[in-house]
């Protein structure tokens, strides 16, 4: 604290200033020491650790001379750097920043000079490196990570350092707790095949997470265990899918009818069902005949003996609702049966022996028939009859 506020020297060119109390002179309030080492010209090592250090602010790193290519701000209590502001220093090569509290670097592009080479970012608290970091270190040859919280790296978007064609030669990884799982498997191809040296790769490189991984090295991650992973979820989902288009067919073919049926009526009451505009009288037909239209003898026999004796017969004469005849073009099947079943005092179905016997029974049939089993519970009177020509 005695000394000069400022050092001029256009002739050193090393300072070795660690164990000393930075902290106390570039205190935020005291901007005396601001250009301590401003006007050292000449000066390219500058070695300022273990100056219990918490911060660097802007407007001392701008005040450094220009001429630094080292610079040692390691072992000090540092949780912030400016590295917006490391672009004043044009031509810097090395920076350690080792042994310090660094939590995180800036998401933002760091402008390194062009001769930039090394950086040691070892024993800090990082746990992830951002990709947009060390886009502009193409000069970077030697990095140091080792001794951080870094547990996995984004492989979709990994820092330039780490891609194929850098300029990288020497990273340092060990003594970091690495999360080894089929989501990092990639790591280890990388760790085989980088041409860049990595010391302590088969001893201290080592797998934090899961426990059953646990300080084993990372290289004895077995791949082809996320290839069994991943080939046994094919295999289930293969599976969903040939069982899915086996069962459902054979379920639309055995209840077919009935499901849609199911899906038609939640349908009109999700959308709520109202009485068409005209229809005021309750009942406009005595009955509404069913017939499979389909089969040419029935058919035969519902127009010409059963609509001719009932709605041609001299002094009583009955109003018939037939599919063909009466239903309205343009509204759904759903739609009309429903008319058709509620705007009848009777429903008949008229049902006919196939060739093995049975009678069949086709779609309308069926849906007509629940809904006058919904009729009879709504009004509590019997509204059917069968017939069998």
């Amino acid at each position: 604290m005695r000394i000069d506020q400022r050092l001029i020297s256009s002739s050193l060119k090393y300072l070795y200033f660690y164990g000393n109390h930075l902290d106390i002179m570039w205190e935020s309030y005291n901007n005396k020491y601001t250009h301590f080492f401003q006007n050292l010209t000449n000066l390219t090592y500058l070695d300022i650790s273990n100056n219990d250090l918490k911060s660097v602010s802007p407007e001392v790193l701008c005040n450094l001379p220009g001429s630094i290519e080292t610079l040692s701000i390691s072992d000090n209590l540092l949780n912030y750097f400016p590295w917006q502001n490391i672009s004043a220093l044009t031509n810097l090569c090395h920076l350690n920043l080792s042994q310090n509290f660094l939590y995180h670097l800036p998401l933002k592009v760091v402008e390194f000079g062009a001769n930039f080479s090394l950086l040691d970012l070892s024993h800090n608290r990082l746990s992830n490196i951002p990709e947009d970091f060390f886009s502009m270190a193409t000069s970077l040859h030697y990095l140091y990570l080792n001794n951080n919280q870094i547990k996995a790296l984004n492989h979709q978007f990994l820092p330039a350092p780490f891609r194929n064609g850098s300029a990288l030669q020497k990273l340092t990884l060990h003594a970091n707790p690495f999360k080894c799982d089929c989501d990092t498997s990639w790591f280890v191809d990388f760790l085989s095949t980088t041409p860049v040296q990595i010391p302590y790769l088969t001893t201290y490189v080592r797998c934090d997470y899961p426990e059953s991984q646990q300080r084993k090295s990372v290289l004895s991650m077995d791949q082809r265990s996320c290839q069994d992973i991943y080939g046994s979820l094919a295999f289930v989902v293969c599976s969903f899918f040939a069982v899915a288009f086996t069962v459902l067919p054979l379920l639309k073919h055995l209840y077919g009818w009935d499901l849609w049926y199911c899906l038609q009526v939640l349908w009109a009451g999700h959308k709520g069902y109202s009485q068409l505009a005209g229809s005021d009288s309750h009942h406009h037909y005595d009955a509404f005949v069913v017939f499979d239209t389909q089969n040419r003898a029935v058919r035969d026999w519902v127009y010409n003996e059963l609509t001719v004796n009932l709605e041609n017969a001299g002094h009583r004469r009955f109003g018939l609702c037939l599919e063909e005849r009466d239903w309205i073009p343009g509204l759904s099947c759903i739609e009309n049966l429903h008319n058709a079943v509620y705007s009848s005092v009777k429903t008949v179905f008229v049902l006919s022996s196939g060739a093995t016997g049975g009678e069949t029974v086709n779609g309308v049939i069926r849906q007509a028939f629940f809904m006058v089993q919904q009729r009879l519970l709504d009004e509590k009177v019997s509204k059917m009859y069968f017939l069998f020509p």
